[in-house]
């Protein structure tokens, strides 16, 4: 059986003919996902566009990854990304297309555990470092999403700090210093590769700290990390994963094979079509 994948970025969106039985993209095709200032009109082009390749290759069934939080029903529940809040993409395709949407880290994890590298692992996370940070955990033979859907975000809240021996506060959004458009910024700013390197140093350090609290809070057998960041940045990769087994804090946890996605840029594609197997 063959469906739609539909991976919507925050800067691009990918959608691709998915061979559910091989776990294989066979053509794909990437358009940008904010050409327009309405989001409405960005949802328009990103449906019209996949219901004409569905039509062409006679398609019926179309898997949808959305980075935004998706509530247990499938409802678009928060505006990070897109003002698309509260929206059942379903209502948006006519009633012949079978549709089904997802959190998109949680359709990068279903790739992984179905074709991939957390094939026949029992417990494992998904960690997407891209445009934002996100995690997916698979446990007990099944995606876990929590009691409304939205267990996928581990740096996106505003933490509070008090240190009450120095009276002082500190008060941040992780994701808005190391995710991949922070990197593009600093990319910009320092153009002296050894302040870069040093300052992407300590945004791996950061990184890897923020990992590490999410394995020694849900205990998982395996961490594989994808995204562009980790996918297209070598240097990032290497430092990301040894400053996370650094903050780790159970010794024999410390041995945690962590690794990259086996699908890369198509993960989140093949993923969103999986969503029918």
């Amino acid at each position: 059986m063959k469906t739609l994948g539909v991976d919507i970025g925050g800067t691009k969106t990918a959608i691709g003919i998915v061979d559910i039985k091989k776990g294989s993209v066979e053509s794909k095709i990437v358009i940008t996902s904010k050409k327009f200032k309405n989001d409405k009109k960005n949802l328009n082009l990103i449906i019209n566009t996949s219901i004409e390749l569905a039509k062409a290759h006679k398609i019926k069934h179309i898997g949808i990854g959305v980075p935004e939080l998706i509530n247990n029903k499938g409802i678009i529940k928060g505006d990070y990304n897109f003002k698309w809040n509260n929206f059942n993409l379903k209502n948006f395709f006519p009633s012949n297309f079978f549709i089904k949407v997802e959190s998109d880290v949680r359709c990068h994890l279903l790739a992984e555990q179905k074709f991939g590298k957390g094939k026949n692992i029992n417990n494992f996370v998904y960690i997407n470092i891209g445009s934002g940070l996100s995690y997916a955990q698979f446990k007990e033979k099944k995606i876990y999403s929590g009691a409304r859907g939205y267990a996928i975000h581990f740096a996106s809240s505003l933490i509070s700090l008090y240190d009450w021996k120095k009276n002082k506060k500190l008060s941040l959004v992780p994701e808005d210093y190391l995710s991949g458009k922070e990197l593009l910024k600093i990319e910009k700013k320092f153009k002296n590769i050894h302040k870069r390197k040093k300052v992407l140093m300590d945004v791996s350090e950061s990184t890897g700290s923020l990992i590490a609290s999410l394995i020694n809070t849900v205990d998982p057998h395996q961490v594989i990390l994808g995204g562009g960041v980790i996918v297209n940045n070598i240097f990032l990769k290497n430092n990301i994963i040894k400053f996370t087994k650094k903050y780790i804090l159970a010794k024999d946890a410390k041995k945690i094979k962590i690794s990259v996605s086996k699908f890369k840029e198509n993960t989140g594609v093949l993923g969103a079509g999986l969503l029918f197997k």
